[in-house]
């Protein structure tokens, strides 16, 4: 799947309403869950409302398809057994609820 096709995927269910998925740790560390949503254009994370243990954030924090699409090839790797956290994390603050979003995707990606 193309970053391209797993961004408009999480921004089409988004646009229907706001769900809840959780990061994916490579370690020991329980998932943490946090809500998306979107105006159309950015996924918006917020805390989740329905799931815990959430993840604590005090304002919103917005994701755009740039930045989505940087922290892409990066998941693939990871699950792949790279270390590429440090790489990653150059790139976005919100790498974790990326390698979220990207996992969500995938999991749910339809086969014809």
């Amino acid at each position: 799947m193309l970053s391209s096709e797993a961004w408009n995927q999480i921004i089409e269910r988004a646009k229907i309403q706001e769900f809840e998925i959780h990061t994916v740790p490579q370690n020991k560390r329980a998932p943490l869950w946090f809500r998306i949503s979107t105006d159309g254009n950015i996924v918006i994370i917020s805390q989740a409302k329905d799931n815990a243990p959430s993840s604590t954030l005090k304002m919103p924090r917005t994701i755009s398809f740039d930045e989505f699409d940087r922290i892409y090839p990066y998941y693939q790797l990871r699950l792949n057994g790279s270390s590429v956290s440090q790489e990653a994390v150059r790139k976005s603050v919100n790498t974790v609820y990326i390698y979220g979003l990207i996992a969500d995707a995938l999991s749910s990606q339809v086969t014809l």
